[in-house]
């Protein structure tokens, strides 16, 4: 498990760095300050899952899985209807939204991995 958690926490912070470096909107590439919020985010849940990490190593493996569980539950939550938002808008014309709505849609599908992992070990330790 300590491995799922350090690679989802490494996966974040290479596509949150990713959606500050390409502006959409100039088509260039440098730092985009309207990418900010999701570096912050992607770099905030990363440090998580390096903590959940560290907590498994340290023997209390129950409360890093449920700790990581609800994390990610929390990380979809936020992200779902944010990627819904971008890709809405991007279908409505904003051309500058399918970068916002890939780097999203990466962290969801990156999650995945994690969150199935999680509940498999959460079913079969019952």
């Amino acid at each position: 498990m300590s491995r799922h958690f350090t690679f989802h926490g490494s996966f974040l912070m290479i596509v949150g760095i990713l959606a500050v470096l390409y502006n959409p909107h100039t088509h260039s590439f440098g730092f985009n300050p309207d990418a900010k919020s999701g570096l912050i985010v992607s770099g905030a849940f990363a440090l998580i899952s390096f903590f959940w990490a560290f907590i498994y190593s340290r023997q209390a493996r129950r409360v890093a899985v449920v700790g990581g569980f609800v994390t990610t539950i929390l990380l979809f939550a936020g992200t779902i209807p944010r990627a819904f938002h971008a890709w809405t808008g991007y279908a409505q014309g904003d051309g500058g939204k399918w970068y916002s709505g890939t780097t999203i849609s990466l962290v969801i599908v990156g999650s995945i991995p994690l969150f199935a992992a999680l509940w498999q070990n959460l079913r079969n330790k019952k």
